[in-house]
């Protein structure tokens, strides 16, 4: 068997039928599909148990709910595969991605090949996304050369995709990183695996090709918003920590530089979403973890004039004037859109 795709699920009722029929459709049939699902209260162990009922290359897994690392280590520890796909379970792939994924594999002989991404909402394409590099193969020179300096974050705003999803990873190589995640970190799980994965490998293949459809749903930000990421963030800094980064001769202004966008984004989540009273809560979460250090001393260079405003403000700790700018810049966006 060649491809193990693994998907966890938890309460994605709506989304998980066509995630499933995109893998059975594929044009590449050499592979199994493992559904986790994650104690998910509605009704995906149902929809699991019923696809595994009409087609034998599918196995279930019920478990109670751990989280997505718990999930996927559930997945892999079963997985007999070459290579393990991982797919989130409210997204889908093109028909042709594990196709794609074999040839490359077969020509190249590489442990991992890299998709780009395509962000799907309501059916059309809203933005494009890779690892911001050439497409080709990597071999470990050039994995230092091109790709360490992007690992987190490079000065320009730029780095890899911090997606294990849309990725097909050699089972053998990846099973000890993913095994190794805490179950603990509950954001940011795919960069502390992809991280350590990338300290490792020998080869990889970066595709432009976007076969990794993902579902931008149009609730995420009034439901995700939480303060406490800026503090989950700091678990994932912590998990990183854990390896041994010496080959990577700017780790520290990148994981500097990695925090301050971060909590840039978190900020900005917040503005989009018009939680005003949130500042207070934001400015003091960042102060008062590795955060407000790390903000400080990060260096950007070739940003946008947005972005650089908005650090300006953060370095001040100047978090309300952070968050009225980044709402001001919404509001112009939205105007501009209508006009």
């Amino acid at each position: 068997m060649f491809f193990s795709v693994i998907v966890p699920i938890y309460k994605v009722e709506d989304y998980l039928p066509a995630c499933i029929e995109s893998v059975l459709n594929q044009t590449f049939s050499d592979f199994e599909l493992i559904l986790v699902d994650d104690g998910s209260p509605d009704i995906c162990p149902e929809i699991c148990d019923e696809y595994a009922g009409k087609d034998s290359r599918i196995k279930v897994i019920h478990k109670t709910n751990g989280g997505l690392a718990s999930a996927r280590r559930a997945g892999i520890k079963i997985a007999e595969g070459d290579y393990v796909f991982n797919l989130d379970s409210d997204d889908l792939i093109e028909k042709d991605t594990l196709e794609t994924a074999f040839k490359i594999i077969n020509d190249t002989h590489c442990e991992m090949v890299s998709f780009a991404y395509k962000w799907v909402k309501n059916g059309k394409t809203v933005d494009i996304t890779n690892d911001n590099l050439d497409e080709g193969l990597y071999t470990e020179t050039d994995i230092e050369k091109d790709i360490y300096p992007k690992l987190l974050m490079d000065k320009n705003m730029k780095h890899i995709s911090y997606y294990l999803s849309g990725k097909a990873v050699k089972r053998e190589f990846l099973t000890p990183h993913q095994l190794g995640v805490s179950e603990k970190i509950s954001l940011g799980e795919d960069l502390c695996c992809v991280f350590s994965c990338y300290l490792s490998l020998k080869s990889v293949y970066i595709s432009k090709k976007e076969t990794y459809l993902y579902t931008v749903r149009e609730s995420s930000i009034s439901k995700d918003f939480n303060t406490k990421q800026i503090h989950l963030i700091e678990d994932v800094m912590n998990e990183i920590y854990k390896n041994n980064v010496t080959r990577i001769a700017d780790f520290e202004q990148q994981i500097c530089r990695y925090s301050c966008f971060m909590c840039f984004a978190i900020l900005a989540l917040a503005a989009e979403g018009n939680y005003f009273r949130s500042i207070k809560d934001i400015k003091d979460n960042i102060l008062n973890s590795l955060h407000g250090e790390k903000i400080q001393l990060a260096k950007f260079e070739n940003i946008s004039l947005k972005s650089r405003i908005t650090i300006f403000f953060m370095k001040k700790k100047c978090y309300m004037a952070a968050f009225c700018f980044l709402n001001l810049c919404k509001n112009i966006k939205k105007i501009m859109g209508r006009g």
